[in-house]
């Protein structure tokens, strides 16, 4: 299983009135992270739409259970993973962790395989995650 890893500095546009993050720069996290994730293993946007003609990969769900605060001023470290492959979906889990260790929070998305469908109302259809593309997050 490969991960990607980086660090987030809280700035002051991140937080509400209080100093603490704005619960949805998360879930911008998240996505960032689920991008550059992808891209570190060879399928950033342009390469899955060449290799294996996908149109993207929209979030089917998502959530997150905060542990500590994050303020003003944090270093965060985030950790994000492919934590399941199930045909047309799979989970992307994420950890944040404060520099001193303390867990921040657990967040996942649930994404789906999509492919271009014309004469569908969406334009989209699932289709199942080739295993050429799962196995470039096995080291």
């Amino acid at each position: 299983m490969r991960e990607y890893r980086n660090e987030i500095r809280v700035e002051w546009a991140h937080c509400d009135a209080a100093g603490i993050v704005f619960y949805p720069y998360f879930y911008t996290w998240f996505d960032q992270a689920t991008e550059r994730l992808f891209s570190a293993n060879a399928l950033s946007y342009p390469e899955m739409a060449r290799d294996f003609d996908v149109s993207g990969m929209p979030l089917l769900e998502t959530g997150a259970t905060f542990r500590n605060a994050c303020r003003l001023g944090n270093l965060l470290t985030m950790a994000s993973h492919v934590s399941e492959w199930a045909g047309k979906t799979f989970t992307v889990s994420h950890a944040l962790t404060h520099a001193d260790g303390r867990p921040a929070l657990e967040g996942f998305e649930k994404r789906v395989w999509v492919t271009a469908a014309p004469d569908r109302p969406a334009g989209i259809k699932a289709v199942p995650v080739p295993e050429e593309a799962r196995a470039r997050f096995v080291d």
